[in-house]
């Protein structure tokens, strides 16, 4: 007589391994080793259930230790360099010489418009240094207070106490100057971009190493960075508008312009060397690798600054000759300085500031005579 099997009974079975059997089937009428169903009514090793995994993102996977590597270098690396100093330096000495060697008539011209040679327009115009003291016939104490504060910045002086003063006047120049070119604006816009960074800077002199930056706030580190990704953008934006405007210029996208420019007495330099110049570029084949080639490092400086660190430094050895040549040629002194220190700081990584420093101090220290 045969019997129905019982629950019990079911229980009681055995695989063809030995391993006893849950009656209770998983959704796909599987069963698991101690009888607790998968989601999808797969075994664990031990009987044990698992969650389906997600499959893996590659893309993911190296953004995520992209981001992992940067946070770390923002964290261990202090952007507070020589190389910022260097920057501030070239950009306030740029400013300096201006109103050294300018002549208060001619960088305060009084014309038609501007009757007193100052303007004051607009409605933050009235509170530039300049225009505070030129009722009062104090226009050439302002300029000469301009330039005490833009000496303390070259020297690098307390750079967290002479950020703003620095923009400040940079921005009062830019502003109330009426011989004022494209430096000036850049500059003034620079120099904001850097109150941020620079308002957190401790060293005592920017020349200097940060020996303090382990222990500083993380977000001090992050606003520190902050500000130099938006340097880097506005340099960058500058070069891509320099470059892309030119070819919107018949002269410049035929290859002839440098030819022109150099006919212009404001801007050809002066006998011998002017004429010198000149008969060299009577050649068009000159006169066209020198235009184009401007072109080609203006368009190469754009993304310059996530090229490998060979390139970016072959770029700004090429940049701070081009822009020396220019000055020399042109007599854009303010404007060359300008640009110069801009690309130190879209070229030079603070990590290879710290180990070009490391490397002169090496150099130049005197050898330490043995002890008997």
């Amino acid at each position: 007589m045969t019997t129905t099997s019982t629950d019990d009974d079911a229980r009681g079975a055995v695989t063809a391994r030995g391993v006893p059997v849950d009656a209770r089937a998983t959704a796909d009428g599987r069963s698991t080793a101690d009888g607790e169903a998968t989601a999808d009514g797969r075994t664990t090793a031990d009987g044990g259930a698992t969650a389906l995994q997600p499959p893996q993102d590659p893309e993911s996977d190296t953004r995520g230790a992209t981001l992992s590597r940067l946070e770390r270098y923002i964290v261990s690396t202090s952007p507070f360099t020589p190389v910022l100093g260097a920057t501030r330096a070239l950009i306030a000495l740029a400013t300096m010489l201006t109103l050294i060697f300018t002549p208060t008539n001619q960088l305060f011209f009084r014309s038609d418009a501007i009757p007193s040679g100052v303007n004051c327009g607009g409605t933050l115009g009235q509170f530039s240094l300049f225009c505070l003291g030129s009722d009062a016939g104090l226009l050439e104490l302002s300029r000469w207070v301009a330039v005490l504060v833009l000496v303390l910045v070259v020297i690098g002086i307390a750079p967290a106490i002479t950020a703003v003063p620095h923009w400040y006047v940079t921005w009062s120049v830019m502003t109330s100057s009426t011989a004022v070119d494209g430096g000036e604006h850049l500059s003034a816009s620079l120099t904001l971009i850097l109150i941020p960074f620079v308002l957190v800077d401790r060293r005592r002199w920017h020349w200097s190493m940060d020996r303090g930056y382990a222990q500083r706030n993380v977000w001090v580190k992050c606003v520190a960075y902050c500000a130099i990704g938006l340097f880097i953008a506005q340099v960058m934006g500058v070069y891509f508008q320099a470059s892309i405007a030119k070819f919107g210029v018949l002269e410049w996208s035929d290859g002839t312009a440098l030819w022109y420019w150099m006919q212009n007495p404001t801007f050809s330099p002066p006998d011998p060397f002017g004429s010198a110049i000149q008969a060299v570029l009577q050649f068009l084949p000159v006169t066209v690798a020198v235009t184009y080639g401007t072109l080609l490092l203006q368009l190469s400086l754009v993304p310059a600054a996530f090229y490998s660190r060979p390139v970016r430094q072959t770029i700004l050895i090429l940049a701070v000759l081009f822009h020396l040549a220019v000055a020399a040629t042109m007599g854009l002194w303010s404007f060359s300085l300008i640009m110069i220190a801009a690309d130190l700081l879209l070229l030079i990584r603070p990590h290879e500031s710290t180990q070009l420093t490391a490397t002169i101090h090496w150099k130049t220290r005197p050898l330490r005579k043995d002890v008997a």
